[in-house]
């Protein structure tokens, strides 16, 4: 069992949404599960790991008496972990001594061991959303891909999302915001870029649907509910699912395909997975450059059988609700640091 300090009084119900994950499952929702593995200690001499409770990208904007660091620093005196949580499309690392940040993406080429990227802890789609429970789809003869999202090709999209990264730039220089600075990568533009190129390849089938905004904001792709069928649906009804990064550097729809048993096929954008010492990702997904996605694709469908394929999507499923959830993502990496220490 790993023992853990924290400040309780940041465990406010106003700080629900931005809790530090482990934490959600200790407070907010306690399960038997969490509770079997994980306990509080307000003694620092008898802690395992010290938890900052809240997101430190958000805290850090309203930190004016410099909390955080004088916290890290106190705690760090009895030679314990730290463990701190960068919510956010771009997060930040806080890099410190001792200190492990787990964030939801960054540039692999960019960041260290003390960084842990987590997975989007996506609730399972078929017991929310879809009528039907999970089946392996067949090999077809050609590769078929789906994908439903913002994907626009025009040179106005491109601009607005210039312009909104030229903001998003703008403002975090005025405010001193601790965000990392990410180049500009117009993901909705590049989307339509990939997808139309491979929906004219022959030897895929593509199950593409544009829409020019994200779906909470997009008022032409109906209710919200049939925006969401439609959308799951079309994961359901594909082998593979085509994933590419949002604003940030990492794709939900990555770990959304993995949960529905699907193959994702990610764009690599020095992009970096959860728990890649753990797990052979090459195993579960298809990880691509831009510019080798359709020969990728064909070569990795042609070169597998039909058991192959079934098991592929067996074990991705089985990987999520294994590994890949909330509480026993937390669960490995506890362990593992127990085991070395």
């Amino acid at each position: 069992m790993l023992r853990i300090y924290t400040e309780h009084q940041f465990l406010t119900p106003e700080n629900r949404k931005r809790v530090f994950p482990l934490l959600f499952d200790l407070v907010y929702a306690p399960n038997e599960k969490a509770m079997e593995n994980f306990s509080f200690t307000d003694s620092l001499s008898l802690a395992d790991i010290a938890v900052f409770p809240v997101d430190v990208v958000s805290f850090v904007k309203e930190d004016k008496n410099n909390f955080l660091n004088n916290w890290i620093e106190d705690v760090s005196k009895y030679k314990i972990q730290v463990w701190v949580y960068a919510a956010g499309d771009f997060g930040f690392s806080v890099n410190k001594p001792n200190v492990t940040t787990f964030r939801l993406g960054g540039f692999k080429s960019k960041l260290t061991s003390s960084d842990n990227i987590l997975p989007s802890f996506i609730l399972d789609p078929y017991n929310r959303i879809l009528k039907n429970d999970f089946f392996a789809l067949s090999k077809s003869e050609k590769p078929n891909i789906g994908f439903v999202g913002n994907a626009n090709g025009s040179l106005l999209k491109l601009t607005k999302e210039f312009l909104l990264f030229a903001q998003r730039n703008l403002i975090n220089t005025i405010l001193k915001n601790p965000e990392d600075y990410h180049p500009f990568y117009p993901s909705g533009w590049k989307r339509f870029q990939f997808l139309t190129k491979i929906s004219k390849e022959g030897k895929i089938e593509s199950n593409f649907i544009f829409r020019n905004k994200y779906r909470a904001r997009d008022k032409n792709a109906g209710s919200k509910e049939d925006s969401t069928l439609e959308f799951f649906n079309n994961i359901q009804n594909n082998l593979y699912v085509f994933c590419l990064r949002g604003n940030g550097n990492f794709s939900v729809r990555f770990y959304e395909a993995l949960i529905m048993g699907r193959i994702p096929v990610l764009i690599d954008t020095d992009v970096k997975l959860p728990l890649e010492d753990q797990i052979d990702w090459e195993q579960h997904s298809l990880i691509v450059s831009e510019n080798s996605i359709i020969q990728d694709l064909i070569t990795f469908h042609s070169s597998r059988t039909e058991l192959e394929i079934k098991q592929i999507q067996k074990n991705n499923r089985k990987l999520v609700l294994d590994k890949l959830n909330r509480i026993d993502y937390f669960i490995q990496i506890s362990n593992e640091y127990l085991r070395k220490k």
